[in-house]
């Protein structure tokens, strides 16, 4: 399992998430702005087997455009000055930036009052390394299971760290927790996870037929970790 970060132009957003609908792939969009022309853009969280790695960034290339745009190159003044104002400046802006990163668990928890015995389902664990003190967990949550997931998280010592995000189907806002824990934690965190979130049995919108999970997990080794 790979988790892909792929951050696209605002127009290609919503066309490469109902193509990844499309293609039952999920992902979670982060609404994010561009550092130089600091204009709105996309991040896109997407989960990705190790099989279909090429045939999501083919979804990517189809979708995510260049386009040519004018922009000034000196920027706005509230005082007048002598400086002449130059013509304005012809930039290529869009495609996609993508980072891929290797995942160490993956999860689907199914929340508290599930009738099964397997709280969460996981893909094949990888090994872990003996100098893996730190990993960084990547929890995606329901919008009103986040509040008491955080609650819980701060009463048992960990840290969390909240983003708004939403969904690729409907597009609904969720919440992705971001929460850095030694790696003999790991379970503890996801236990906490698993009992503040409900129970959802109705099906998937993207996958008929299988449970809403109340959260999806990535669990991945930290190379580094300061506090600065």
């Amino acid at each position: 399992m790979q988790l892909l970060i792929a951050m696209v132009q605002d127009e290609d957003a919503n066309s490469l998430q109902d193509r990844l609908v499309s293609l039952n792939v999920r992902s979670t969009r982060i609404n994010t702005v561009g550092g130089f022309l600091v204009r709105g853009n996309a991040t896109l969280l997407i989960g990705v087997e190790e099989g279909r790695m090429e045939e999501v960034l083919a979804a990517l290339r189809a979708t995510c455009h260049t386009r040519r745009v004018f922009m000034n190159p000196m920027p706005p003044v509230a005082e007048p000055t002598h400086v002449s104002m130059m013509n304005p400046m012809e930039v290529v802006i869009g495609g996609a930036t993508v980072f891929t990163f290797p995942v160490k668990r993956f999860l689907r928890l199914r929340g508290t009052g599930s009738p099964t015995a397997n709280r969460w389902e996981e893909t094949p664990q990888a090994p872990s390394r003996e100098d893996d003190p730190m990993n960084l967990i990547i929890a995606i949550v329901q919008d009103e299971d986040a509040g008491p997931s955080i609650q819980a998280l701060l009463e048992a010592g960990h840290r969390v760290t909240r983003i708004n995000t939403a969904g690729g189907f409907l597009r609904r806002g969720n919440a992705t927790l971001l929460i850095g824990v030694e790696a003999g934690k790991v379970n503890q965190v996801l236990e906490i996870i698993q009992k503040a979130c409900k129970y959802r049995p109705e099906p998937s919108p993207v996958t008929k037929g299988m449970p809403m999970y109340s959260a999806t997990v990535f669990v991945m080794e930290a190379n580094n970790f300061l506090r600065i």
